[in-house]
């Protein structure tokens, strides 16, 4: 980075990121009842956040600053009340390139953070793509690649204090349908903090040691910053590159598959191909990887709050289903979780995978989506039994879980 971008991802947090958590926390006084949340205190504050804003050239675009100052004015004269739409904001934030800085500020709903209210947020990233970057793409070469490697380095509120690690423009509120996804954001840097805690939940449920059968210590545990940083970043080429596969790729059918029940089998499904790769070719990291992808998806996402609600919890209840409902996933006389070998995972989830691509294959997208549906839910997960849950937790003994989920 030259000294120019330093200054202003500088500039950044000291000025864009305070204004959009005063704003914050006015709104969340205005709906408390308090005075300090005066329709005008938060008009000043919007004010601010603008002003913030329009000093951000050379880390912005000037088609990204002018989007988000017009949009944020048009909110602001609405009132700041509900949610906003920012299509303008959504249309113009960039895809960076390697090495390069870039900074967002815009409602956004953040996946495993904030649970309900959409807030604005302001955070900044610099591109950083794995070291392994040639060997993969001459490997699984993917040339609709649209997903960004980052660090993330300053962030409001709403993005530090959880455990969100994407950005998406689906994920910015609009009035409009989100059809391409231009740019694909992942905070990596933030998955050595996660997987401590994945590791500690993994430990609490299983004892110490490795859960899969055969294996005394697991290879994920004990790994430093920067090769947990170029691992995950492998990941998230190979769960990238598994999208745009089989039967109905994501670019070419985003808006069903941005669905919540369709979505769900598509995550479980890529990132269980990204495990089969990892085990059994020569993936860089891959025996690192193929921990995160199981450990991660079975154990912590089920342990998000409220994980009736949660999108990836589903995606942990569901795979824990099949793979209880082939005996590789349960508890042993110590009320320990114990899994099966890495080999007799990798079959067992390598017929999900078809299974679910075979629903794919059907062209019709109404009778995909309620074939999505019903292997959902007549496999993996029961019902919701009201709404707001988007389902009723595992068709497996939650006891699988033990404690650690709460529904």
């Amino acid at each position: 980075m030259g000294p120019r971008t330093v200054a202003k991802l500088l500039e950044f947090e000291q000025n864009a990121v305070p204004a959009v958590n005063r704003l914050r926390q006015l709104r969340s006084e205005a709906r408390g009842g308090s005075p300090a949340g005066s329709d005008e205190e938060i008009r000043l504050a919007v004010d601010a956040v603008c002003a913030a804003v329009e000093g951000l050239q050379g880390l912005m675009t000037e088609r990204q600053i002018a989007a988000t100052c017009a949009d944020l004015r048009i909110w602001q004269a609405a009132g700041c009340e509900g949610v906003p739409h920012f299509d303008s904001t959504r249309d113009a934030v960039p895809a960076p390139e390697d090495g390069e800085a870039a900074a967002f500020v815009g409602p956004v709903t953040l996946p495993n953070s904030d649970r309900h209210d959409v807030h604005i947020e302001a955070f900044s990233v610099i591109r950083e793509d794995p070291d392994s970057t040639p060997l993969l793409q001459a490997t699984y070469p993917h040339p609709k690649a649209v997903f960004q490697s980052t660090r993330l380095l300053s962030a409001s509120r709403g993005l530090r204090e959880g455990n969100c690690v994407v950005f998406f423009p689906e994920n910015i509120p609009a009035a409009t349908r989100c059809t391409d996804q231009n740019f694909a954001w992942f905070f990596f840097n933030r998955h050595t903090e996660i997987y401590a805690h994945t590791l500690a939940i993994t430990e609490r449920l299983c004892g110490p040691g490795s859960p899969f059968a055969g294996e005394d210590e697991l290879v994920s545990a004990d790994v430093g910053a920067e090769d947990t940083y170029q691992a995950r970043c492998v990941w998230g080429y190979m769960h990238d590159y598994f999208h745009h596969t089989g039967p109905r790729p994501l670019d070419q059918h985003l808006a069903i598959k941005t669905t919540w029940r369709p979505g769900l089998l598509e995550e479980l499904k890529v990132d269980m191909k990204s495990a089969i790769a990892c085990f059994e070719e020569k993936v860089p990291y891959g025996e690192i990887v193929f921990e995160y992808i199981l450990l991660e998806r079975l154990l912590r996402y089920p342990a998000q709050p409220e994980p009736l609600r949660n999108f990836d919890a589903g995606t942990g209840f569901a795979l824990g289903t099949w793979l209880a409902s082939q005996g590789l996933f349960t508890r042993d006389d110590q009320g320990r979780s114990v899994l099966g070998t890495k080999g007799r995972i990798v079959e067992s989830v390598r017929e999900l995978v078809r299974l679910i691509e075979e629903i794919e294959a059907t062209e019709d997208d109404a009778a995909y989506r309620s074939g999505a549906v019903d292997f959902l839910f007549g496999t993996l997960l029961r019902r919701p039994e009201a709404k707001p849950d988007r389902y009723g937790g595992p068709l497996a003994p939650l006891n699988l879980w033990g404690s650690e989920v709460h529904v």
